[in-house]
């Protein structure tokens, strides 16, 4: 039962080598904290997973293109299938297909079918584990990330005014009750891009599995129309500006041929050769170039708002004729598309992200990207400078032909306002038709609704729930159950500082360990030796019968010798642990005196049988003589001293020269002295007399004492010059912790002590 002495010199080192049963004896002990949170978790996942709302979700399969087809040319629209697209393309198609004004129209598209109250709403939190770590997750996320607060886009000094924009695509304002029906499509819909690929997967969660099918139909059909309405946008704002301009140029015209015909009229005026006059030669040379400037100036302006139209619209550049035809924008985008295969053909053969090949194919298709993207600025930024260049020349032109006009008027007043008049009549007429033209083509583009979105697999009713994955659920409960089980075991044991095993004795205190006692039977006997009684057991017995055998090992002294028993503070057993060493060095045959020292609580005569006075203290202040004091027990061998009258100034007597007297003449008389000290920490009394016998043992109420307080006892008892024999750690409770002291005590060692006794 009892460990043999340790050495001083390994007392601090460690007693025996880690072993990973440790970590069991660690667990078998807590249990009773270990497996309620272990139950706590996995009954409550299980429970929670059981009773979770099925959950059905659909899904579908959506195609994005890269190309834009947003031009204003209808031959361009259909001619175009290599567009090019920015990097932020497709992360802004996903956040459209997130956005509340989608799933409005997807909500009241669905409204046509399934009334709102027919279908169950989706349930907000799983009671799963799984669901709980997911939200769990989701709330952390959302301290960490969030959302950039939208700005209103301010135009610079010096843009010209963006054109009016549409009244249908203009976001219209969500009403609370509208903002539900949108809440109730956003929270089901999930949409995962599919890596790789241009390719987007739309899902919708509901307990309803038609109303999931219907719902991730609707909300691709209404991204594909709200698509096309978007990319209809910029044409249809060039159209409605031509179609003004083509009303306000018919007007001009007419007014300049009414204008001809009355001068005709009035003046009689016919044709003029201009051959004739070099001053009509020469304002019609700059009529001429006035008109074709003012075409190039339409041309330049149409071409110049497109620009701002795309611009306000946030839509992709490339998508102007002027752009696309352009000589090196096309040699940069056939570039990106042969570097771009290069690099999907590495990617396809499975090779690696961080391989060399494989960064470097992104680099150069990176590298390919901004070199068009600023391809394209350099011709967008150009179509700016020609139409204000156009402007000036046109301007120019204008104050050109009104000087040249005033000096015509000076030679010829009647042909020159004819030829005026006539000049100015088939401008318009020119402008008109060009005027005329540009509509029609731009017209004609704004009425074509091709997409470049395309659903590949229509949803299907879901035959079977995704929620809840009540295996996956009962795994994640239960793993979760072993880890809270492992931290609240493991937790208790960190925290708990009491000392638990011989092991701590060694590395905390630094006394030699002597042995275990174990409980006798449960029962507490306040200060009693059971060893008089006949109740202790076999274990308790050859414990203390262990510990009296090193205490006879670790004295060398000659004659008498002695031996005082303390602990760090009460309830710890010392009075159960003097006494019971007291009657087996008195069965070894030796003379054997225990004192009584705690002169403030003391059990030494109830634990003997024998009466409190005459003891110690009336030996001290010369009351009783040490003859009458000093009585014989029931034990052969073994005499107490009792504690005697209670004094008021308990250290004061034993710190006393009569007390050092005393004990010199007690070791003349006996073997062994044994005396039972009041508690270190509480009182001054054990540290007083400490240094005056031959060890200290120092007791340990097992799960009682906090090593820290141990420790400064220890200290304490140092510092007065004592020395340790060794200590004991006192009430142990072998039948709740078995497995937990198994390295020390084993059942098999008390069968063992009973069939020795039985032979005996």
């Amino acid at each position: 039962m009892a460990n043999h002495p340790t050495s001083p010199s390994r007392a601090g080192a460690s007693s025996r080598a880690f072993h990973p049963t440790d970590y069991l004896r660690v667990l078998y002990k807590r249990r009773w904290v270990a497996i309620p949170g272990f139950l706590i978790v996995f009954l409550s996942g299980a429970i929670g997973s059981i009773r979770t709302v099925p959950v059905f979700e659909a899904r579908t399969q959506v195609l994005i293109e890269k190309d834009a087809r947003r031009n204003s040319s209808l031959g361009s629209v259909l001619d175009d299938q290599n567009g090019w697209y920015e990097d932020d393309f497709l992360p802004t198609q996903f956040k459209v297909l997130q956005s509340r004004a989608l799933a409005l129209r997807t909500a009241k598209e669905l409204e046509r079918t399934f009334r709102p109250e027919s279908v169950p709403p989706a349930p907000g939190i799983s009671f799963s584990i799984s669901g709980l770590v997911g939200v769990a997750f989701s709330s952390v996320k959302s301290l960490f990330v969030s959302a950039p607060a939208p700005q209103a886009a301010t135009p610079s000094p010096g843009a010209a005014a963006p054109l009016a924009t549409d009244t249908k695509l203009s976001t219209p304002q969500i009403l609370p009750a509208d903002a539900l029906k949108a809440d109730r499509i956003s929270s089901g819909t999930i949409v995962t891009p599919v890596r790789l690929t241009r390719l987007v997967e739309l899902k919708f969660r509901s307990p309803d599995p038609e109303y999931a099918a219907a719902a991730v139909n609707a909300l691709a059909n209404q991204y594909i129309q709200q698509n096309t309405e978007f990319r209809m946008a910029a044409t249809s704002q060039t159209s409605n500006y031509l179609v003004t301009q083509v009303e306000e140029q018919k007007k001009a015209v007419a007014d300049s041929d009414a204008k001809l015909q009355r001068y005709k009229e009035e003046h009689n005026a016919g044709s003029v050769d201009d051959k004739q006059n070099i001053v009509v030669q020469k304002l019609t040379a700059l009529n001429q170039q006035l008109v074709d400037a003012k075409i190039d100036l339409v041309n330049k302006e149409v071409e110049y708002r497109q620009v701002q139209a795309l611009q306000a619209s946030g839509e992709p550049l490339d998508a102007l004729p002027i752009v696309m035809q352009d000589e090196s924008v096309r040699k940069l985008k056939t570039d990106l598309s042969a570097k771009e295969a290069a690099r999907d053909r590495l990617t396809a053969q499975g090779l690696g992200p961080a391989l060399p090949a494989v960064q470097s194919a992104r680099r150069e298709v990176d590298n390919a990207r901004e070199e068009l993207s600023l391809e394209i600025r350099k011709v967008v930024s150009g179509i700016k400078s020609q139409y204000e260049t156009a402007k000036m020349k046109a301007d120019e032109l204008q104050r050109s032909v009104n000087t040249q006009s005033g000096e015509a008027m000076g030679l010829d007043r009647k042909a020159l306002e004819y030829s005026a008049l006539k000049t100015e009549s088939d401008s318009n007429h020119r402008l008109l038709d060009t005027l005329m033209a540009k509509s029609k083509e731009a017209g004609s583009a704004s009425e074509y609704r091709g997409t470049n979105i395309q659903v590949l697999d229509r949803a299907e009713v879901p035959r079977s729930p995704v929620l809840p994955q009540t295996e996956r659920d009962l795994l994640v409960a239960m793993m979760g159950g072993v880890v809270l089980a492992i931290v609240l075991a493991f937790g208790f044991e960190y925290f708990d500082s009491r000392i638990k095993a011989p092991d701590e004795i060694k590395q905390h205190l630094d006394v030699p360990f002597l042995g275990m006692i174990p409980t006798v039977g449960g029962k507490d006997h306040n200060g009693e030796a059971p060893l008089l009684h006949g109740d202790a057991t076999p274990a308790f017995s050859e414990a203390i019968r262990a510990i009296r055998t090193a205490v006879l090992f670790s004295s060398a002294e000659e004659g008498a010798r002695s031996i005082l028993v303390t602990s760090t503070g009460p309830h710890e057993g010392k009075t159960l642990v003097s006494s019971s060493l007291a009657i087996t060095l008195a069965q070894a045959g030796q003379r054997t005196l225990v004192i009584d020292a705690d002169m403030r609580r003391p059990r030494m005569h109830e634990a003997l049988g024998r009466s409190q006075e005459p003891g110690l203290s009336n030996v001290l202040v010369g009351e009783s003589s040490l003859a009458d004091a000093a009585r014989a027990t029931s034990v052969p061998n073994l005499s107490l001293l009792a504690a005697g009258h209670i004094p008021p100034n308990p250290a004061e007597l034993l710190g006393s020269r009569k007390y050092l007297e005393l004990l010199t003449e007690l070791k003349k008389r006996y073997d062994w002295i044994v005396v039972d000290a009041p508690p270190v920490m509480p009182v001054t009394d054990a540290a007083v007399i400490a240094h005056a016998t031959g060890g200290v043992l120092f007791v340990i109420g097992s799960e009682m004492t906090p090593r820290q307080s141990a420790a400064a006892a220890i200290e304490q008892l140092r510092s007065a010059n004592a020395t340790f024999v060794g200590a004991v750690l006192n009430r142990v409770n072998i039948q709740r912790h078995s497995y937990y002291y198994s390295p020390y005590y084993r059942k098999e060692y008390a069968k063992y002590y009973q069939r020795s006794g039985s032979q005996a």
